[in-house]
């Protein structure tokens, strides 16, 4: 008897939502279906929350890597304006002009100009020369065989600049 009740009125629920053109249903079935919406837009949520904590990550990496680029410019740039030498002495053909580039004590360039050294000899060794006085980071360096005058003369000016 209350199987037929229940049946009953399950059929009568049915019946009165059918004719009154109801398409909602129960609010347990509602409440459970807000529920696991709820629960999508939470999972939504945290992942939009990774993706977002991932992007900050990313571009405080890409902040950091620019300023150790931007100091290893200024480093550079403080080296090249870094305080100038200059030294004259006699080479073979003439004066030979030695300007020394410093960071402090440490010389990090040289440049040479010896117009009147014979082009295929003196001259020639000018630009190894120039490579010599850095890698020594003073007058004390070989020199080039067959330019020994002018490698003399690009010693003296070096210790002429270096000492002012």
């Amino acid at each position: 008897m209350k199987k037929l009740v229940m049946m009953t009125a399950s059929a009568g629920l049915m019946l009165a939502l059918a004719a009154c053109g109801s398409t909602s249903t129960p609010e347990a079935t509602t409440a459970a279906a807000t529920t696991v919406a709820a629960e999508e837009t939470t999972v939504a949520a945290e992942e939009t929350t990774a993706a977002a904590e991932e992007t900050t990550a990313a571009a405080e990496e890409t902040t950091v890597a620019a300023e150790e680029t931007t100091a290893a410019a200024e480093e550079t740039t403080a080296a090249a304006e870094g305080e100038t030498l200059t030294g004259t002495a006699k080479g073979f053909g003439g004066d030979v002009t030695v300007t020394l580039t410093m960071d402090g004590d440490k010389i990090v360039a040289a440049s040479i100009e010896g117009k009147d050294e014979t082009p295929t000899v003196g001259g020639a060794a000018l630009e190894e020369l120039e490579k010599q006085i850095v890698e020594a980071g003073s007058a004390d360096f070989d020199g080039v065989s067959g330019a020994t005058v002018t490698s003399t003369g690009v010693k003296d000016a070096v210790k002429a600049a270096l000492a002012k």
